[in-house]
């Protein structure tokens, strides 16, 4: 929404399809958000269970080799007081983060001492709960990852709840259609153990970057040439941008029908992902999906640029648009 003394984006007759262009991409931004976290988490969470998993420890070996340890005596003392080490390493890290962040937050001379322990403790105990239950070999990798994918929810709606932003409806609503789309991925496509993390962040990874091409539209955040621009008559400006933008959408539709058509001969073959079992199509169709709905916007904005809105410019271009439009009406106002 506008804000406060701003007039309203979805006045107007074409206030619809600004609505909903902007639903779609807060469900875009959900999505991004999202993959690029989950596919952060597994691939960390992979490393992590090999390394707890494994008899032998990488901090004995790095010890061993500094101080000429080569007695098998020696490396079986280094290998059990690897893991003692790690750990003292990392509470220390962890008391570290939170003492800064005490610092940083506090006015000065009322910064707490115990407040960073406290979070500390709950911290260290809240990791050491979630790698043992990881290491559990009853407990299969999908439900581990619902359960971060729980309390990571928890901590996000309580803040969305208590402040109530503006949009916050909005937000809500994409989040529940990208909480579908995860519990629809991890209930049929996770398999057991952590290792197949890698290929379905890969897939992740590959729908963030298509999809950033879409939100950088709606934002106004690509590359933009505007030295035709510079040389043209002021009154010849908005046209200059609207050929700029539907040379773009041409372009985003070229490559929205050649992903397409490489879409539909993955679904034609039916092939799958190996160790995840995902189709191949799920990839592919990023392509077509996420070059399709840029070209839609691009025409969008091509059309908003004719009719002097600054939809899809660049934010200076915005600013610039909405300051002339602030002097136009003064000016009116005045006469």
């Amino acid at each position: 929404m506008a804000e406060s003394g701003e007039e309203s984006p979805y006045k107007g007759q074409f206030g619809i399809i600004r609505r909903i262009d902007d639903w779609i991409f807060a469900i875009e931004m959900g999505i991004l958000w999202t993959f690029l976290g989950v596919s952060a988490v597994m691939v960390f969470l992979d490393v992590m269970y090999r390394r707890l998993a494994a008899p032998d420890s990488k901090v004995a070996e790095l010890a061993a080799r500094i101080l000429g340890v080569e007695s098998p005596e020696g490396l079986e003392t280094l290998t059990t007081m690897g893991p003692i080490v790690s750990g003292i390493i990392g509470v220390g890290l962890v008391y570290f983060a939170f003492w800064t962040a005490e610092q940083h937050a506090a006015e000065p001379g009322k910064q707490s001492r115990i407040k960073p322990v406290i979070e500390t403790v709950l911290a260290c105990a809240g990791f050491g709960l979630l790698g043992w239950i990881m290491l559990r070999p009853d407990v299969e990798s999908r439900w581990f990852y619902l359960l971060l994918y729980s309390l990571c929810s928890g901590v996000w709606l309580f803040n969305l709840f208590r402040e109530r932003a503006p949009g916050w409806t909005k937000n809500l609503i994409a989040f529940l259609v990208v909480t579908a789309l995860y519990l629809h991925i991890t209930l049929n496509y996770f398999p057991d153990g952590y290792s197949w993390s890698k290929e379905l962040s890969l897939i992740m990874l590959l729908w963030v970057g298509f999809l950033g091409a879409s939100v950088c539209a709606h934002q106004g955040k690509h590359i933009q040439v505007g030295a035709l621009k510079r040389v043209v008559p002021p009154s010849m400006s908005r046209w200059m941008d609207a050929i700029g933008f539907l040379f773009t959408a041409a372009f985003c539709c070229f490559m929205a029908l050649l992903g397409y058509e490489y879409a539909k001969e993955a679904l034609m073959l039916e092939g799958r992902f190996e160790q995840t079992n995902v189709p191949d199509w799920v990839a592919t169709i990023a392509v077509p999906a996420a070059f399709a709905m840029t070209m839609i916007r691009y025409i969008g904005a091509a059309f908003s640029s004719i009719l002097g809105g600054s939809y899809g410019a660049a934010p200076e271009d915005e600013s610039i648009a909405a300051a002339a439009a602030a002097k136009v009406a003064e000016k009116g106002a005045e006469g």
